[in-house]
């Protein structure tokens, strides 16, 4: 590939990192679960460059791939971890401050430097192991291969991408300005439970980039939180009592993925047969090794620098920054392993960071911090663990899928943390849009992830109390959940632990809606007994479309725009929910049950 061409696809895909990484901020706010976005970044290119590029495809739609896809992991490692602040200072009465931009930009720069340099270098580690399934990279080899041979024929926008953009934007406008429910309908259980089934958008959408086997595991966790919420109820206890009940099952998932992670980890070394592998492609050279190293060390750098600017003493640079390094680098391993194992979209990265966060707020706890200053030292360092883990999780993706097309790994290197930077610029300014348009934490915004961790850390920093009949309950459920992942892998099923963790501390009627929408994608699929395309296409408009009227709106709300005018005085309520609920799920199973192309 020509020196020209490598910049302009590397400017393309930084483009496309922006710009997505972006529109996911309110949606992983909203959902919890950020989707891998490798395949629709893969579809975009061949759709507008297929017809353009002759010479060389393969390599430049790899290269925007690649850096496309970075931003999205920076979302998920801000969005999951950096509205603890603003939560927990609301929950405790005092005055909320805002999103600090310059901190969390730091944080996110820092964990990107330290998960793209580990990651770099432990190519070989991941790429070598012929266990791991990697279903995402597999689904974008296919893509590319398709582009490749067919560059002309490439997927309809006119039928899938541009009525999930419409969709997407009317239903959130509708919703929002009164003309139709938020809920389309309660399904009781009995014993006062009810699971909500919601039009929004967005978890449809995301359902809808989800494997069937994982929304399922996400809603059962949502019907053990609805359990929790009622019993807790009519028992008078806390309504933050599912969050223990989550955090207990995460606990052990994790603890049973580090567990794995070790011992695959020393099997591969020791039998792993690299001769069906091109070795070539694997290779690192010294200036490019050197780079990666430097990359870690100037992550190290920033970190320090950020824990210098909080005003730590010695003891605590010293302490926090080899706990915090040690944390990164280990994790960092075990969610680029994860993501090889499920795919992205199924990997479960804020469990990776929950157990991250607990040792080091335990950490912390032993040389003296405490308190919401105790709490606030500690966020941005988890920001920047949590992002590192995240860019580990889609890197390790995005260059199996250049090793799957025989393309040197190390030549995408350059174009992933340009990616990763361009998301680490502008997440924390959309996510400071976001909070002062809906107040992270709230109905609007509820950010299941924080949440559930400034509740974990208000225990163990202002409390220091914990439930321990609810984490009990969670351990048993987790240990139930481990027992299915394994029954699982014995029958070559992927079911994550993790999965089923977080669907507990996730609002029910964000895993109703994303089983909906996997369940439309799995039968429209089997149908035609095939993978399609423009299924992503369709459920990736749902979900942009959704974040484009809520930055609209977030921006004309900061303006101080008097938007109560708009609200309907007479609205279709929830029959005008059923028309656009029919039509959305008719368009998924439409687009996954279709081979057009255009």
């Amino acid at each position: 590939m020509t020196d020209s061409k490598r910049i302009s696809g590397i400017l393309i895909g930084l483009i496309l990192s922006v710009i997505i990484s972006a529109s996911l901020v309110i949606a992983a706010a909203k959902a919890g679960i950020v989707p891998g976005v490798s395949p629709l970044v893969v579809l975009f290119v061949w759709m507008v460059f297929g017809a353009v590029i002759k010479s060389r495809f393969k390599e430049f739609i790899a290269l925007v791939q690649v850096t496309g896809s970075g931003g999205a992991a920076v979302t998920a490692g801000v969005v999951f971890i950096a509205p603890i602040v603003q939560i927990l200072i609301s929950e405790l009465g005092g005055e909320v401050p805002p999103v600090d931009i310059p901190m969390m930009i730091l944080a996110a720069v820092s964990g990107s430097f330290l998960g793209w340099g580990a990651v770099g270098l432990a190519t070989k580690r991941f790429l070598t192991d012929p266990k791991l399934p990697a279903p995402e990279a597999v689904a974008c080899d296919r893509m590319i291969q398709a582009a490749v041979e067919n560059p002309n024929q490439r997927p309809p926008i006119l039928t899938s991408l541009i009525p999930g953009l419409l969709f997407g934007f009317m239903i959130s406008l509708l919703i929002n300005f009164k003309f139709i429910a938020k809920k389309l309908v309660a399904i009781p259980l009995g014993f006062g439970i009810a699971l909500p089934v919601a039009v929004a958008p967005v978890y449809i959408g995301i359902g809808a980039l989800l494997t069937l086997p994982t929304a399922i595991l996400v809603f059962s966790g949502g019907l053990v939180n609805a359990i929790t919420q009622a019993y807790a109820a009519s028992a008078g206890m806390p309504g933050t009592t599912f969050r223990w009940v989550g955090g207990a099952a995460m606990t052990v998932a994790v603890a049973y993925s580090l567990i794995q992670y070790w011992f695959e980890g020393r099997k591969t070394e020791a039998t792993a047969d690299t001769g069906e592998f091109d070795m070539s492609l694997l290779e690192i050279d010294k200036p490019m090794k050197n780079m990666l190293l430097g990359s870690m060390g100037l992550g190290s750098v920033l970190l320090f620098v950020m824990m210098f600017m909080s005003g730590a003493s010695i003891t605590t640079l010293v302490v926090m920054g080899i706990v915090a390094l040690l944390l990164t680098f280990f994790l960092s391993g075990l969610g680029g392993l994860l993501s090889l194992q499920v795919g992205s979209s199924a990997s479960p990265v804020s469990g990776t960071v929950f157990m991250g966060m607990l040792v080091l707020s335990l950490t912390a706890l032993v040389i003296g911090l405490e308190g919401v200053n105790g709490v606030m030292f500690l966020v941005p360092i988890t920001v920047a663990a949590c992002v590192a883990i995240c860019a580990a999780n889609d890197s390790s993706q995005d260059y199996k899928t250049m090793q799957f097309n025989g393309l040197k790994v190390s030549s995408g290197f350059v174009g992933q943390l340009v990616g990763l930077l361009g998301g680490a610029i502008i997440v924390p300014i959309v996510l400071w849009v976001a909070h002062e348009s809906y107040v992270l934490g709230s109905a609007d915004l509820p950010a299941p992830q924080a949440s559930f961790f400034a509740t974990v850390l208000k225990s163990l920093f202002l409390q220091s109390d914990i439930p321990w009949g609810p984490v009990m309950a969670g351990a048993g459920v987790g240990v139930v959940a481990v027992i299915v992942e394994i029954i699982g892998r014995r029958k070559g099923m992927l079911l994550s632990s993790l999965a089923m963790a977080v669907g507990i501390y996730l609002p029910s009627v964000i895993g109703t809606g994303m089983l909906i929408g996997a369940a439309f994608r799995y039968f429209g699929v089997k149908s035609v007994n095939n993978t399609t395309h423009t299924g992503i296409l369709n459920a990736a408009g749902l979900i942009t479309g959704d974040a484009i009227f809520s930055l609209i709106l977030g921006v004309c709300i900061i303006a101080g725009t008097d938007l109560t005018s708009f609200n309907a005085q007479t609205g279709f309520g929830v029959v005008g929910s059923a028309v656009f609920f029919l039509l959305t799920v008719g368009f998924i199973y439409y687009n996954y049950n279709s081979k057009r192309t255009q």
